[in-house]
């Protein structure tokens, strides 16, 4: 039976215990690009089980969350039922351009998290550009993060393993690849692929929407093949 990527985020999958790892290592360097302040309104695009705002939640103002998978959702509410400035939203995963939820509200901080590369085409990253865009607040800055700009899935690999090594989580981190190696995701993989931006695109893509926009240089997650595109207001 044919799986997309939006069926595969709705169900528990491999992801739900190695996700907070490379969350941390991106939640050690994400400030040198965007320093918090108590006062910010963050919005986290694919917000997932909820790793970005079990980090900041006591250091900014308000944080919202918006995620496709209502199962990540709920985890999330649950954890912070006692956070008054934690806020989590349904997107409908059929209409996932929808931010109607946030429409009215405007952000400081918008982190857009390994997402992209389930979108379908460049047309609907664009459209999120010309989102983010709209909810961004005078002075704002935007992370849209772990980027696909080339087709080798093979480099991919070998950057997580490289940085595995460093931090001494190697054994781990192969035991996940060969989970995944004969896992629901290997299928979906296969049918759907990942969606691939050249960062020549995405400079164009944002200048076409009216974006000030630059690949940060250094890594700042755990896929070091990868990048990471600074937007500022």
């Amino acid at each position: 039976m044919a799986s997309t990527w939006l069926d595969f985020w709705q169900r528990e999958n491999e992801f739900d215990e190695s996700m907070s790892t490379n969350f941390n290592y991106f939640l050690e360097r994400v400030e040198t690009h965007i320093p918090l302040a108590k006062t910010n309104r963050v919005l986290d695009i694919g917000s997932g089980p909820g790793n970005l705002e079990d980090a900041w939640h006591d250091r900014v103002a308000e944080i919202h969350g918006l995620d496709i998978s209502k199962r990540y959702n709920e985890l999330a509410r649950t954890r912070h039922v006692d956070s008054p400035n934690v806020f989590f939203h349904d997107l409908d995963p059929n209409d996932y351009l929808n931010f109607s939820p946030v429409a009215n509200r405007q952000f400081d901080v918008i982190i857009v998290m390994s997402v992209v590369q389930y979108y379908r085409s460049i047309g609907e990253v664009e459209q999120l550009l010309q989102l983010i865009k709209r909810v961004a607040a005078p002075g704002a800055r935007a992370l849209v993060c772990d980027l696909m700009v080339g087709e080798s899935f093979l480099s991919d690999v070998l950057g997580i393993l490289k940085r595995s090594l460093l931090q001494g989580k190697l054994i781990a981190t192969l035991k996940l690849l060969v989970r995944l190696r004969f896992s629901h995701y290997h299928t979906v993989r296969k049918e759907n692929g990942f969606l691939v931006i050249p960062e020549t695109e995405w400079l164009a893509m944002c200048e076409r929407v009216g974006l000030k926009a630059q690949f940060i240089n250094e890594p700042i997650t755990l896929q070091q093949e990868r990048r990471n595109l600074l937007i500022t207001f």
